[in-house]
């Protein structure tokens, strides 16, 4: 089993659990609420079946799932695995493309002939797929790209549904006109073969019933249109309502994107055959690696779901061949279904949390006519589907001996799903990850030089690589993302968020809250001089006994260890809870705050994303700093109320530290027009009433 600690880096301080293990344990609060619940994202144990025999250690090496095992009443399946789908063995050939697909068959020159002639009847002159990896962009732009000498131009548009957006593009002539107004997806240079499926499939993802006349809702006409130009896509409105339509659109694009390489590739190979001299530069299709496709999902059941649809937009259901299926389902299916307690947690939080929640896994697949092979090795994979924390343990740091980045070198579409939790896993996970893409690889793996794309020699895979950003934030770490790592020639479109009244909105009791501006030089001191502020201004104020039950709430975990150990050393009564203490632990502090035998709690942002705890008894809170999650702010003023308990003569307080570096979150919480002026106001201090009198 993972620990926590392994999964969030090793690099984080010590947690609190040594200081309160000596604790005696106390009786528990009678409310239902207050009772233990599963530890945050606690490791799935690894039972599934191992269908590769001996070659699981090896399988590990190159991403395919760990700690497998097989046993014997497994064995005359596996033997029929490898004898009727030998696609499902980890390559042992070194070919990095698809051309060895029907060699083994007898029907190897119908299949040719077939995709011989869907390439025939492709219009190379209006197909997306073409007309961005076959064009050969100038050096120069190359260079300006990588130095950043250019600047991007920009652009403010419109979508129908999406609504405004902002065009980025370093040369208008590489630019492609989005076909948003089209809605036969048979006219949008979509495999004839996805087609046919996508309707009644898209009729489970969307929430509005479809029209006749087309496949897809608004949102996601207007979301295709991006990714069908092959242009980079920032899209930070994503909902737990609307997340199957997005994950639907990027599945279709993504299985696209595979067929049009394979059919290329093979068609080539067809055409090689028949030709006696040197092969044209026309017929280079290849990458230094196969892997073409990464998506990164926060949890397993996201790579559930994405599998089924890729099932189901492949191939009927009683036609569907998916090698090692059950093996898949063993692993990344939900366990203990029945522990869970539905209707407790907002909706958000059942939407999130639903299925396998384990944040540690990774699996390649491969891609033929009507077929998907399940735990293919990476290098004999199309797609690979990842969670940061599965793709760092294969990566690694600089440094380590044991670490394989090669699979990355010529990835052409890599998409993150749920990025906003990746800030509650550990972002340092993604930022490892981008500085392994397109590096040259240490290996060969098998690769002909003579087939591989001039642009890939040249090291110039990135600006030729789709990224794709779905999240629910706004955050500074996204928008680097984005801003630094893409870099496409044709393009990129960041969505902006409409203006907003902010989540201040949901409160319902009557609450004053006194928002103080503290002032720093420089992103780099913000931390220094909240600390300062916290403990010279705020924290003065909220010592007196008649101040007791105050919550501090925290979001990031290194300012948690700051202030606890502040508090520790000159000897507060407080307790604490992050997402590193222990349950016993976590139930004695609550049980004492909600009795008033401790004056402070100090809880962060994490715990509450996992756990999503009501904190009953609280009388004042302090937000050190304001919630990512914006919807978080209201949720915890709210626990101010408590039907349990006669609070109408009592005072509540709240107050809030921020800066004119938090201007996203405060426009989130406040509302845009407010966060403008309390940003740029010339006084410190402002003051909110929410609720009736």
């Amino acid at each position: 089993m993972t620990s926590i600690q392994d999964r969030k880096g090793k690099d984080l301080p010590d947690s609190d659990e040594s200081d309160e293990n000596d604790a005696e344990d106390e009786g528990e609060v009678e409310d239902e609420d207050l009772e233990d619940d599963d530890l945050i994202g606690e490791e799935a144990e690894s039972d599934e079946e191992d269908e590769f025999g001996d070659d699981s250690e090896d399988d590990l090496e190159d991403g395919s799932e760990e700690d497998n095992e097989s046993t014997d009443d497994e064995e005359p399946v596996r033997k029929k695995l490898k004898k009727d789908s030998s696609d499902a063995e980890p390559s042992q050939t070194g070919k990095t493309e698809d051309e060895d697909e029907g060699a083994a068959s007898s029907g190897e020159s119908d299949v040719e002939n077939i995709l011989l002639q869907e390439e025939e009847e492709v219009d190379l002159s209006t197909d997306p797929f073409h007309i961005h990896f076959e064009k050969e962009i100038p050096e120069c732009l190359a260079v300006q790209l990588a130095d950043g000498s250019k600047p991007w131009q920009k652009e403010e548009k419109k979508f129908s549904s999406v609504g405004k957006y902002l065009h980025l593009y370093s040369d208008e002539k590489y630019v492609s006109n989005f076909k948003d107004k089209e809605r036969d997806v048979r006219k949008l240079d979509v495999k004839p073969k996805l087609c046919d499926h996508l309707k009644e499939v898209n009729r489970d993802c969307v929430a509005a019933p479809l029209k006749e006349s087309g496949y897809f809702s608004p949102l996601q006409q207007d979301l295709f249109s991006v990714l069908n130009s092959y242009q980079d896509l920032y899209y930070p409105e994503q909902t737990y309502k609307n997340a199957e339509e997005i994950r639907l659109i990027y599945c279709l694009h993504a299985l696209n994107h595979v067929l049009k390489t394979r059919s290329r590739v093979i068609a080539h190979s067809a055409k090689i055959k028949s030709k006696k001299d040197d092969i044209p530069d026309d017929y280079r299709d290849h990458g230094l690696t196969r892997p073409k496709v990464l998506i990164v999902v926060p949890f397993r059941d996201s790579a559930l779901k994405i599998v089924n649809l890729f099932s189901s937009l492949l191939m009927k259901k009683e036609e569907a061949f998916v090698s090692n299926r059950k093996r898949f389902d063993d692993a990344y299916g939900e366990k203990d279904a029945d522990d869970r307690k539905a209707g407790k947690k907002p909706d958000d939080y059942e939407a999130i949390f639903t299925g396998n929640i384990d944040d540690h896994f990774r699996i390649g697949i491969g891609v033929a006519k009507k077929t998907l092979k399940l735990f293919t090795e990476f290098y004999s994979s199309d797609i690979i589907i990842t969670s940061p924390l599965g793709l760092r343990t294969i990566i690694g740091v600089e440094g380590e001996e044991k670490r394989d980045f090669d699979f990355l070198s010529s990835i052409e579409l890599l998409i993150f799903d749920q990025t906003d939790i990746f800030l509650m896993q550990n972002w340092d996970h993604i930022t490892q990850l981008m500085s392994c893409m397109h590096l040259q690889p240490k290996e060969a793996h098998g690769v002909d030089f003579s087939r591989v794309r001039m642009w890939t020699l040249n090291g110039w895979s990135k600006y030729y690589r789709q990224t794709l950003i779905f999240s629910s934030l706004v955050t500074p770490e996204i928008n680097a993302l984005f801003n630094k790592h893409s870099q496409n020639y044709a393009g990129k479109v960041m969505v902006m968020k409409p203006p907003t009244p902010g989540t201040i909105c949901q409160i319902v009791t009557l609450l004053p809250q006194v928002f103080q501006r503290v002032h720093a030089e420089s992103y780099s001191q913000l931390a220094d001089a909240r600390f300062q502020y916290f403990i010279q201004k705020v924290l003065p104020q909220y010592k007196d006994a008649v101040m007791s039950q105050t919550m501090v709430f925290i979001p990031s975990y290194f300012d948690y260890v700051r202030l606890r150990n502040y508090f520790k050393k000159e000897e507060m009564d407080a307790a604490f809870i992050c997402e590193y203490t222990k349950d016993k632990s976590i139930s004695r502090s609550r049980n004492h705050f909600f009795h008033g035998k401790v004056h402070f709690l100090l809880y962060t942002e994490r715990i509450h994303f996992y756990r999503r705890y009501k904190i009953r008894g609280i009388r004042h809170i302090i937000f050190y700093e304001l919630p990512a999650y914006p919807h978080f702010y209201s949720e915890i003023c709210n626990m101010l109320i408590d039907a349990k308990k006669d609070e109408s003569q009592e005072n509540k307080t709240c107050s809030v530290i921020y800066s004119r570096y938090d201007a996203q979150r405060l426009s989130a919480v406040v509302g845009t027009e407010r966060a403008s002026y309390m940003v740029n106001a010339e006084k410190a201090v402002h003051m909110f009433v929410t609720g009736d009198s």
